[in-house]
Parts: structure tokens; C-alpha cells; sequence
């Protein structure tokens, strides 16, 4: 054991800190959401251009090409959940979902037929499932749990700021250098992310280096309780942590396999998905998840093809108009904080009535004048800030629901970290809401027009409220 204590890798405690382990998380969730906004903004003129679309074809293959990744994401979930649960290093997943991100881009560039295009979604929409269940899952298992929603909030910013700045972005190299250039700046994002993740160490791997076994095989907790009684405790010591004692520092996966091993079933994948279903908590904000993945995704679709009919404005131009939409991601890890002081409850709901009331104003844009450019660009941003107020406080509150679950019954949950699955689960509330944003909002808008199809958008934000309030904690001491 000395003999690897002494064999260190370099810099063994800047790549095995929490920071580096985070920044890896935010660049993996940057890398999809870069590649996802070049995508939507380069598509509806490259098609034409390009590949030789008709102008009234493009939004049929433009939604259809999202569809498909939303569907993949939903396919691909299952199997991400599988390959991050079976890895024992955590950076094999991530490799794996970088490497059909590389393809997809590959193809995206080198295809002219509109056919290759889906395919590349395809291959992109299975990246986004495994790095997504992947990125949470080694955030939880790395970060303590009175830390954390802004961590949260941090991973799934760099998402956000993906797609805040490729549109803009990739509309610039577009108009300026040509279709191919996009392309490459989208493969050199994918190798930074590649050598992040390669020089990141594993808490579990970090923890072999450091003279002693993983926690997560310890026989009791840092306090010094037994694993049984420390279920019995569950609560009380969760709700201690979320006060703020910082003497408890257990990242929720380490607590979740220190308490299991007096459960001597171990249960079926489905026992554990099943039960996660059947839970009005989880459920709920997996919901509030899918509403918001279908408000983004139908913004993606759709805006646009209404900036281009309206103002008549290109692709850097309609590129910079999603400023407006993704500049409040910058807000995550603050509003994780807020989240985790101020509950879940209340925080998700505000974000959900501000995002609906946005939405629906939305209707007013109608002419191609001054003003209602101006109010188009207020009226996304008070989207942006809603749809980002209401995601961060869902992603975080799951692992601690799950946390919750394990101690009350871990007869049920066996003794494994149901982490994994759960963000599974959210990962296919990513696809399903990525899919179904653009169908629904496609159909509204060629049948209802805009009005009507903000009006739909802004009625889906408003279901969402009902969970939230009624199923969610309202203060995070209740949790």
C-alpha cells in the first residue's frame, strides 16, 4: 500500500479535487450544448444551401432532426444508465459519449443528404444520454450534500452556456468562413473536452492513492455509527446537512452505500425504476424536468423560423436573438444556492409562473418594427431566467429524494447507489421533452399559428406548477 501512496500521479490533488472533477462536468455538458446550438443555428440555411432543401421542407427535416434526437436520448437512456452503473472507472462512460459526439460532428460536416443529418443526430442524441447520466452521477458521488445545488446548478450551466454561445457563434463562422469551419471549431471543442476528462481522477480511484479503501466500503459512517443505525437516522442526519453542519461532509453516494450493507437483497433494475416511478416526489420533478426540456426544445424549433419570417434576419442575427433565451443560464449555481436555502418548492414554482406568463406574452410579437424586436428580446430573457430557475432545484433534489428513499427502505433499494437509474430516468425526460417540444410545437404553429403555439407552451409551464408545489418539500429542512 505504500508503495502506491508513493506512486502518486502528477498533480494527483489538483486532477482528483472536486474543481477540476466539476469543471470536466460543466465541460462535458458545454460540449453537448455547443454541438446541440451549431446544429440549430447553421441547419435551416444549410439545408438549403447545401443539401438542396426546398424552403418548405426545412422545418419538416429541422424538427424532425431534434425528434430524433430527443429519441435517441429516450433509447439511449437505458443503456446509459447500464454502462455508467457497470464502469468501475468513471472516465470510460464519458469516453465513450465523446466518441459519438466526434462521429456525429464528423458526419454533420462531411454529409450532404438530408438522411446523413439524421443519423448524426442520432449518434449525437446518444452522446447526450450517456454524458448526462454520466456527468450527474460522478457530481453526486464527488460533491457533499449541503454543496450540492450550486454544483448542480454549476454541471448543467455549462449546458446552458453551450448553447448560449454556439449560435451566435457558429451564425458568425458561418457567414464569415463557410460551412466547414463550424464544423471544426465543434470537433476542437470535443478534444479539449477529451483531455478534461482524461485528466480528471475518480473519487474511487483517488481514494486507492490515498492509502485507504473507498468509503463506499466502509463498515461505518465518519461519525463513527453503525451503517443500521444511521438509517434509522436518516432524516435527522440529512436534514443536519442541509442546515449547514459542515462536520457532515459524506457526498450522498458514499452515505447511500455505507447505510446498505445490512440489506442482503440485491433488487432487479426494474424493482429500483418501478419504485421510482411510483414516487410522487421523483416523479414530480421529473416532470418539471420533461416541461421545461419541451419549452427549450420547442424554442429551439421554432423561434427561428418565426425571427426569419418576421424580421427577416439571417443567421448571425437570429443566432444572436438566442442570447436573449440562454444568457440567465449563467444564474445556475446562484440559483442552486437560493434552492437549497429557500426549497425546492418555491424556487421551481416561480420559475415555472414567470417562464408561462413569458411565454404567453410572447403572442404579442407580430410586426417587424422596433418595438416588438425590443419586446421579443425582453420577453426571452424573462423566459431564459424562468426556464433556468425552475430546472437547477429538480436536477439537485433527486439525489436527495433517492438518498431519502434508500434509508427508509432498503429492503427495496438494495445495496447499491440508485443514483445512476434515477438520472437515467431524467436523461429520458431530456429526450422525451426534446422530442415532443419541436412535434407539438411544429403542429401548433402550422395549424394555430403563433399565437396559439405560445399559448400551448405557456399552458404546459403552468401544469408543471401543480407538482411542484404539491409534491415537492417546501423548505429543505421537510426533506
Amino acid at each position: 500500500m505504500e508503495d502506491i501512496i508513493s506512486r502518486k500521479p502528477w498533480l494527483f490533488n489538483l486532477r482528483s479535487s472536486k474543481q477540476l472533477i466539476g469543471l470536466a462536468v460543466f465541460s462535458t455538458t458545454f460540449t453537448d450544448g455547443f454541438l446541440y446550438g451549431i446544429i440549430v443555428s447553421v441547419l435551416p440555411f444549410s439545408l438549403t444551401v447545401r443539401s438542396g432543401v426546398p424552403e418548405a421542407d426545412v422545418p419538416f427535416w429541422t424538427s424532425t432532426s431534434l425528434a430524433v434526437f430527443g429519441l435517441a436520448m429516450v433509447l439511449g437512456a437505458p443503456i446509459a444508465g447500464w454502462v455508467v452503473g457497470k464502469c468501475k472507472r468513471r472516465q470510460t462512460p464519458f469516453l465513450g459519449g465523446l466518441s459519438c459526439a466526434f462521429g456525429a460532428t464528423l458526419a454533420f460536416m462531411l454529409g450532404i443528404k438530408p438522411w446523413v443529418i439524421i443519423v448524426a443526430r442520432i449518434f449525437q442524441g446518444l452522446s447526450a444520454g450517456v454524458v448526462y447520466t454520466a456527468g450527474l452521477t460522478l457530481l453526486v458521488d464527488t460533491i457533499e450534500s449541503h454543496e450540492l445545488g450550486p454544483w448542480i446548478g454549476f454541471g448543467l450551466s455549462g449546458m446552458n452556456f453551450g448553447v448560449l454561445v454556439s449560435p451566435i457563434l457558429g451564425g458568425i463562422v458561418y457567414e464569415k468562413s463557410g460551412f466547414y469551419p463550424v464544423f471544426i471549431m465543434g470537433l476542437g471543442v470535443v478534444l479539449i473536452n477529451l483531455v478534461l476528462i482524461l485528466l480528471m481522477i475518480d473519487r474511487k480511484t483517488a481514494a486507492k492513492y490515498r492509502g485507504h479503501n473507498d468509503s463506499t466500503k466502509s463498515s461505518s459512517l465518519p461519525n463513527g455509527s453503525s451503517p443500521k443505525s444511521a438509517i434509522s437516522n436518516g432524516k435527522r442526519r440529512l436534514s443536519t446537512v442541509e442546515e449547514g453542519d459542515l462536520t457532515v461532509t459524506t457526498p450522498l453516494l458514499s452515505h447511500c452505500r455505507d447505510t446498505s450493507s445490512v440489506v442482503v437483497k440485491d433488487p432487479s433494475w426494474w424493482t429500483i425504476v418501478g419504485g421510482f416511478l411510483r414516487n410522487h416526489r421523483i416523479f414530480a420533478a421529473l416532470y418539471g424536468c420533461l416541461i421545461n426540456t419541451i419549452l427549450v426544445s420547442a424554442m429551439d424549433a421554432i423561434l427561428p423560423i418565426f425571427i426569419k419570417q418576421t424580421f427577416h434576419w439571417f443567421s448571425s442575427a437570429t443566432g444572436a436573438m438566442f442570447l436573449n433565451l440562454t444568457i440567465p443560464s449563467l444564474i445556475g449555481p446562484f440559483v442552486g444556492m437560493i434552492s437549497d436555502k429557500y426549497g425546492v418548492r418555491l424556487i421551481s414554482g416561480l420559475g415555472f409562473t414567470l417562464a408561462a406568463i413569458a411565454v404567453a406574452l410572447l403572442a404579442l410579437i407580430k410586426h417587424n418594427n422596433t418595438t416588438n424586436k425590443v419586446m421579443a428580446c425582453v420577453l426571452l430573457s424573462f423566459v431564459g431566467i424562468g426556464l433556468n430557475t425552475s430546472l437547477t432545484p429538480l436536477v439537485a433534489e433527486i439525489p436527495r429524494v433517492v438518498n431519502t428513499l434508500q434509508e427508509e427502505q432498503p429492503d427495496i433499494y438494495g445495496d447499491k447507489s440508485a443514483v445512476t437509474e434515477a438520472y437515467m430516468l431524467l436523461d429520458a425526460a431530456f429526450g422525451a421533452g426534446t422530442v415532443l417540444g419541436p412535434l407539438l410545437s411544429e403542429l401548433a404553429f402550422e395549424n394555430l399559428g403563433w399565437t396559439g403555439c405560445t399559448a400551448m407552451l405557456g399552458f404546459l409551464s403552468v401544469s408543471a406548477i401543480v407538482p411542484v408545489m404539491v409534491h415537492l418539500a417546501p423548505n429543505p429542512k421537510s426533506r
